[in-house]
């Protein structure tokens, strides 16, 4: 099963629907693949880790060319919090959903 996933998250994981990640079309769209076989995502130790690499990457291909606009700004976070949710959603791992659920609440309270 491992394998499968990472064969899917290769396909698509972090593929930004997000203007700023790509300005051609979702075809073009930038794409990292996202390694976990040397983790362990039943436990929560290895789905903290795993989801820490989901981060940097969709960090990555989100990354805007400038960062002094607000909207920009917020159109990023946007489309880090999408590819992470895609991801996540990907691996299917109950252990890194209960992570993306908490730290996804964290975000929600520390924006408050």
């Amino acid at each position: 099963m491992k394998s499968a996933v990472r064969r899917t998250l290769a396909a698509v994981c972090m593929a930004s629907v997000c203007a700023l990640a790509s300005a051609g079309s979702p075809e073009q769209s930038l794409q990292r693949t996202v390694s976990f076989a040397d983790l362990d995502i039943n436990h929560p130790a290895g789905a903290a880790v795993l989801y820490q690499r989901i981060r940097a990457a969709a960090r990555e291909v989100c990354r805007p060319t400038s960062e002094r606009d607000l909207a920009v700004a917020e159109l990023t976070r946007s489309c880090v919090q999408d590819a992470i949710a895609r991801a996540v959603t990907e691996v299917n791992a109950p252990k890194l959903s209960q992570y993306h659920e908490t730290e996804t609440s964290l975000l929600v309270v520390a924006r408050r």
